[in-house]
This record gives C-alpha cells, structure tokens and sequence, in this order.
C-alpha cells in the first residue's frame, strides 16, 4: 500500500543512523541525499527529481546507514512499506532490475565522487559548494560559516580564494553574502 507523503523545503525525510522501512517515490519537488560526518560538516552525494525514488539500499542492509535526505523544494512522495517492496520485487522481475540498475549506479557515482570531493582544492571545493547552492536557489542564505562546515576548511582559507574568485570575475563576498559575478563560469562546477 503505497502512503502518500508531503515535505516541506529543509526538511528531513530520511535522517542518518535511523531505521526506514519504506522506499520513497518522488512524485514532486527536489531531494538531495547528503553524508554528515561528526564534524558538522556534509557531503552531497546525490540529487533526487520527480520520478527517482530512494530508500531502497537500507531495506537490504541492517547495518549502518550514514545518508540523511532532505527536501530541498516542497516535496511529494509516495512511500512503500518493505514488506509490500519486497513482495513487488518477488511478483516483477523487470522492477528487481531496475532497482539493482539503481543501487549500481548509486554506489558507483557516489564512491566517484567521494573519492573526486577528496582530490579537490579548497578553491574547487567553495566553488562547487557555492555552485550547488545556486542550483538550489539558496546561494544568498550560504555564510561563511556554512561554507567552512561544507567545504571542511578554515575562514581564512577561504578568505583567500574568496579574494582569488574576486579578482578572476567568479564571485565575491558583500555585506556578509556570497554574490555570483558570472554565472557561467561558476556552473562548470556543478556537479
């Protein structure tokens, strides 16, 4: 029996170290999945769309579960308890693929880009921050503060690439907001 399911922006739908018994169907809206560590700092690792669903990888481990998601617009979503998931999946080969296609290409993207975030600058990583924020509409709310739990660096590191994006025309930092100065070069940062 699938339960429908509303959200509202920054909201959690599912928190990390917690039990879920449903898969989520995303009917509406946009969700990212992120890792917290004990830091206070994230990592995004994934962008939820009408029509994606998640959920599905705790319903086969009963081990740690270290992704939180969250709302990033208002959201509608279906969930289906892991009882009638699995019966589903019993009934259907062709959703069985489709969601071991969908755990394959999680793991596999997100170890990818776990494992690129680790190589990155602290200049790429604030402007790959800053450049998901703006494809979140969120970018005036973004502080400095924010931005050193995100991007796992000092203020006065970046202080300093705050000033380099300043003078090469990317973006700049006034009256304690992060302003975009061209956007296009900003969105080769996007994920």
């Amino acid at each position: 029996m699938l339960l429908r399911k509303t959200f509202n922006e920054n909201e959690t739908i599912l928190f990390a170290e917690n039990e879920n018994h449903y898969v989520y169907f995303l009917m509406e809206g946009k969700a990212e999945a992120y890792v917290p560590n004990l830091h206070g700092t994230f990592v995004n690792i994934h962008l939820y769309e009408p029509g994606s669903f998640f959920g599905e990888l705790e319903q086969f481990y009963v081990g740690r579960k270290p992704v939180e998601i969250s709302a990033m617009t208002p959201c509608v979503a279906y969930a289906l308890h892991r009882e009638d998931f699995f019966d589903w999946m019993k009934k259907d080969f062709e959703v069985t693929k489709l969601i071991i296609k969908e755990i394959a290409y999680k793991l596999i993207t997100n170890s990818e880009y776990i494992e690129e975030l680790s190589l990155l600058t602290v200049k790429e990583r604030l402007l790959r921050c800053a450049a998901n924020h703006y494809r979140r509409g969120d970018i005036d709310k973004l502080t400095k503060e924010q931005l050193k739990k995100e991007i796992n660096a000092p203020i006065r590191s970046i202080n300093r690439v705050i000033a380099e994006c300043d003078r090469q025309g990317i973006l700049s930092y006034k009256n304690q907001q992060l302003k975009i100065l061209d956007i296009a070069k900003l969105q080769a940062y996007l994920r």
